[in-house]
């Protein structure tokens, strides 16, 4: 590299403000739909087409921004302003051609305002006639202003929203899909445009077989409507619910093989974490016109650059900020792909939250142990912010996937290395009368369990290692001998499970 651009020319004083700065710009991390800041949404191009009114399916995983772009399309004024950027023709004109949106995102803060609690549908499925199609339909129905002639009750009820409306359905069902097509003619004749967008579904039950079945009945209703005018419907989708529920119905693949995917790339992931670097640091926006000869550009209140979003540009700062090899020979790993190699799951993918979560971490400890190096992030201080980024997914995963915990927790306690033999695996999950298994039992009242209740051993360790391949956890490899099961450094950095040739699970002292 020419030494004349390397951002390690700056003195000490000149890097540590540079680092101050970076900190403090990844310091804030929206990706859950939280933000009414047009300067926090960036659009990879790789995620226009998930953001298309007519793509009804978007599958991501835990943490990809399913969450947030439900955020984004519900909130006119960040609508307008994604509308105004460069994204074809077609989906300007779908995004500007939005009306009304509305949003029955089934999280802590909205759920029971849109959407019937988690306690209160086993009794709403009990009654007389009620499916999960029936639930959905009189969701989307109770959004918009009932029609006196379609004499669906409202409840006055604070206490009880939903048993008058869905009892009533139950009754009359095809009133209620009636009721739909009419809403959506109605819509239509005046020439408005209503986008309803459905996000974590996972949280309608603490049982994935009646997760997979209430998201089936929103793929039914969906289906029925796939063609309306006026009223649009729009779920994000987690990867192993879809999965299951679209097993389940009939010409699912109508709307499946329109799905879109939410994942980002590597060049999509710098993009990231650059553009939200570049909004809140001056002396980054300099140091990246010194180097790449490209200059930030105000515009509509951020700062924007489409050079940032190029991997060659990306690379040539990075290595400036880094230095090109992960230490002194390309033998210990080049310095642009090695954060992303090692955020990566089973899937290879890196959700945008953990690698900015790496970043953050690594200029930390590079301000923190490697303050007096050459260069602004320390190859050592990347590795912290691997470790680091690895405890936060794996935390975040707990949240929706409690039981990985007892899943992989057994091959540190049992003093095993990976990549592992199936056959090992599997024994230590039946070990000591399936204790394992017993222990992910016992969480199926607060967790979403792998496997339905009843299911012999056998079938739990099929649906525990199928699962876990399914969401990205572990991988499996045909080696000479046997299958092998590998743990991504992401999962296993946070066990703290040994592996030849990989990064420490202790951190250097």
């Amino acid at each position: 590299m020419n030494k004349a651009i390397e951002v390690s020319a700056l003195n000490p004083r000149q890097r540590n403000t540079l680092r101050e700065q970076l900190l403090k710009a990844l310091q804030n991390i929206p990706t859950d739909g939280s933000t009414n800041n047009w300067s926090d949404v960036y659009v990879p191009v790789s995620h226009l087409q998930a953001l298309h009114p007519d793509r009804m399916v978007v599958e991501g995983m835990r943490g990809s921004g399913k969450s947030f772009w439900t955020g984004v399309l519900v909130n006119s004024d960040l609508r307008r302003e994604l509308g105004n950027q460069l994204l074809g023709i077609d989906l300007k004109a779908a995004l500007a051609s939005i009306t009304y949106s509305h949003a029955i995102a089934l999280d802590i803060n909205t759920a029971t305002r849109t959407f019937p609690s988690i306690s209160e549908l086993p009794q709403l499925l009990a009654l007389p006639g009620v499916t999960p199609e029936t639930i959905w339909s009189v969701a989307i129905l109770q959004l918009f202003p009932v029609d006196p002639l379609l004499e669906m009750p409202v409840s006055t009820d604070t206490y009880n929203l939903w048993h008058a409306p869905i009892a009533w359905a139950g009754k009359n069902p095809g009133r209620v899909a009636r009721a739909l097509d009419v809403l959506d003619q109605r819509l239509a004749s005046a020439n408005e445009i209503a986008l309803v967008v459905f996000d974590a579904l996972d949280r309608v039950s603490h049982d994935l077989t009646e997760v997979s079945s209430i998201t089936a009945g929103l793929l039914r209703v969906m289906l029925n409507l796939r063609f309306a005018k006026g009223l649009r419907l729009k779920a994000f989708i987690r990867e192993d619910v879809l999965a299951q529920a679209g097993a389940s119905v009939v010409d699912a693949s109508k709307l499946l093989n329109n799905k879109v995917k939410l994942q980002w790339t590597q060049a999509d992931l710098y993009g990231l974490a650059f553009y939200r670097i570049a909004q809140h640091s001056s002396s980054f926006r300099t140091q990246f016109e010194r180097i790449v000869k490209v200059a930030w550009k105000l515009n509509a209140g951020r700062y924007q650059c489409d050079a940032a979003d190029e991997p060659a540009t990306q690379k040539l700062l990075w290595r400036a900020l880094v230095g090109d090899y992960m230490g002194k020979a390309a033998t210990n790993g080049h310095s642009y792909p090695y954060i992303y190699n090692h955020l990566s799951d089973g899937l290879g993918r890196v959700a945008p939250r953990i690698f900015l979560t790496a970043l953050h971490a690594a200029i930390d400890s590079a301000s923190k142990q490697y303050s007096e190096k050459p260069y602004v992030i320390h190859h050592e201080a990347i590795k912290d912010g691997v470790r680091k980024a690895s405890t936060a997914r794996v935390t975040e995963l707990h949240e929706e996937y409690q039981w990985i915990d007892p899943a992989l927790q057994c091959i540190k306690d049992q003093q095993k290395t990976v990549p592992i033999d199936s056959s090992d695996l599997e024994t230590i999950w039946l070990k000591n009368n399936a204790a394992v298994l017993q222990t992910i039992e016992s969480m199926r009242d607060k967790a979403l369990i792998p496997w339905r209740s009843g299911a012999s051993n056998s079938e739990k360790v099929d649906h525990l290692r199928t699962t876990l391949e399914q969401i990205g956890i572990i991988k499996s490899r045909l080696k000479v001998g046997g299958e092998r099961i590998e743990l991504p450094d992401i999962y296993r950095l946070a066990y703290k499970i040994g592996r030849h040739g990989g990064i420490s699970t202790k951190k250097k002292s």
